[in-house]
């Protein structure tokens, strides 16, 4: 398949978008992602694409902490901000509302839909990324009213050009979200 065929087939496929944040030596910092699953159950992961040449993944080996934190539909602006490169915003953070996580303090989004803190278990060269597998350490649902009827931010183009909602956003965290793994 050459490779024009390969990225149109691939734009195709519908991502979410997060933020990703993370705490090390006193500075926090975040990007948006959009290659992002859960690797696991028992004990719950996720697993994460973070670019090589980005600020992220050096502060995440580093902090071995990092937190995804779920956008809403209303926050396209916001994942935009995080999505710029940090030579062209060197303090992404600035100015929006985030609290430290309860395990590590990785900066977690207090507007957002929800969050996960996790802890690094591995990670793994894929190309220009890295995937970064987390075991969640703690979790919660932010503080909205109406719950179950917000839609979380979603990527339909890898071109970013298309944004679509999507219905069951809650289903993307675990059901005691207020309670920590032990």
């Amino acid at each position: 398949m050459d490779d024009a065929a390969k990225k149109t087939v691939l734009r195709h496929f519908p991502y979410g978008l997060y933020a990703v944040t993370v705490a090390h030596d006193g500075e926090d910092h975040g990007m948006t992602a959009n290659w992002l699953t859960q690797a696991a159950f028992d004990p719950p992961m996720v697993v994460v694409a973070i670019e090589n040449t980005s600020k992220t993944i050096g502060m995440v080996r580093d902090s071995h902490h990092f937190a995804i934190n779920l956008l809403l539909k209303g926050q396209r602006d916001l994942a935009g901000k995080l999505g710029r490169s940090s030579d062209q915003a060197p303090q992404k953070l600035k100015g929006i509302k985030t609290k430290p996580a309860p395990v590590a303090g990785a900066p977690v989004l207090v507007d957002g839909l929800g969050w996960v803190e996790c802890r690094v278990v591995a990670t793994l060269p894929a190309g220009d990324h890295t995937l970064v597998l987390g075991e969640i350490g703690a979790r919660r649902r932010g503080a909205h009213p109406g719950g179950s009827g917000l839609q979380v931010l979603r990527l339909i183009t890898a071109s970013g050009r298309r944004l679509a909602r999507r219905k069951s956003c809650t289903a993307l965290l675990p059901r005691r979200l207020n309670q920590a793994v032990p």
